[in-house]
């Protein structure tokens, strides 16, 4: 058996309970999910232009194909994220400590320098917000792409597969007046997941970096900072038991530019379009050139950044889906058991 093979299986082992789907001998992509789409194995400097837009990376099928894996294995994300809750709401005091120890032993312990680089990036109200976040395993799933990359159609095919209660949703644009009178993290902490669930941010922190780059809104030391501020920020949320995944949907100005103009084409869809849509578009490369720089500076293990080519859609809901799995099952949790005795309690109930 190659290497390649081995990894595909590596999903589908039993986890304590959790299923995989049914007939589903290896995940749908050839390769470990977790470096297939990565930044990291690209030249530096990392440019978008060397990353495929319509190339199915790792998936030999066709598109019935990939949409009959994405339903398949829906399953086993739900499982998943069920199990996760579960973990926060039953499991032991042993395992939970388990399982938050490994996490936060993704990232190194905090130290006096960056404590101290921390007061100078950081507010007093952005340090007391983390302290005030309840510890335990979540996902915060970040989703970066320009307009028509496919981020919404990610939520509603991949993200709704699982339980409502368990997912939440956040979208980041510009900031209100009272937002902006505050650091500009503050509103990224109070919309990020509790334990148990799984975050999405459509659009996110990135932007507060982003958006000033293009508009020349702020100085070059500033945003330098901001990207540091970035970078512990998200190690301070894995010391808190956060998952992060961070993808950036890339696509091509031709297909961009058909979908763009089918929203014009169809009446039901005039709301999704922005006339600042076009003023986006004539920036394109200056943005394919800063989300370069951004993704390659703030690049972590504990942190990464995936590129996936989103001129299929079909193809890059699937390969986000494969992501989540292969980070829910990385946590390697257990159904917890009963504090009570199972057949005791079967016998009341076909009694009552």
């Amino acid at each position: 058996m190659s290497k390649n093979e081995k990894n595909a299986h590596r999903l589908d082992v039993p986890l304590d309970g959790v299923r995989g789907p049914k007939g589903a001998k290896k995940t749908p992509f050839e390769g470990d999910p977790r470096k297939l789409w990565r930044v990291n194995q690209y030249p530096s400097p990392f440019s978008l232009a060397d990353a495929p837009t319509r190339e199915k990376v790792g998936f030999k099928g066709k598109k019935d194909d990939g949409e009959d894996a994405l339903d398949e294995r829906a399953e086993m994300l739900a499982d998943l994220q069920e199990l996760m809750w579960a973990h926060v709401v039953s499991a032991s005091e042993e395992d939970q400590r388990e399982v938050a120890k490994a996490i936060a032993g993704r990232v190194p312990r905090r130290t006096p320098a960056e404590k101290a680089r921390r007061e100078e990036l950081f507010s007093p109200e952005v340090e007391k917000a983390l302290s005030n976040l309840a510890r335990g395993p979540r996902i915060l799933l970040v989703l970066q792409g320009m307009d028509a990359s496919g981020k919404g159609g990610v939520v509603k095919q991949v993200v709704t597969s699982m339980d409502p209660m368990g997912v939440d949703v956040a979208g980041f644009g510009k900031p209100t007046a009272a937002e902006s009178r505050e650091h500009y993290l503050e509103r990224i902490i109070r919309r990020l997941p509790r334990p148990g669930h799984v975050g999405v941010f459509d659009r996110s922190h990135y932007e507060d970096v982003l958006v000033p780059t293009i508009l020349g809104s702020e100085s070059a030391e500033e945003l330098e900072r901001r990207t540091e501020a970035l970078m512990l920020f998200e190690r301070e949320l894995v010391r808190l038991g956060f998952v992060i995944i961070k993808i950036k949907l890339t696509i091509s100005q031709e297909e961009q530019l058909d979908r763009l103009v089918s929203r014009l084409d169809r009446k039901e869809k005039h709301w999704k379009y922005d006339p600042s849509d076009a003023d986006a578009r004539a920036e394109f490369d200056l943005y394919q050139e800063v989300y370069s720089r951004l993704m390659e500076a703030t690049d972590a293990d504990h942190a990464p950044w995936h590129v996936i080519g989103a001129d299929r859609k079909w193809y890059s809901r699937l390969a986000v889906q494969e992501l989540l799995i292969a980070a829910l099952s990385d946590l390697k949790l257990r159904w917890p058991a009963a504090d009570y005795d199972v057949e005791t309690e079967r016998k009341r109930l076909l009694e009552s």
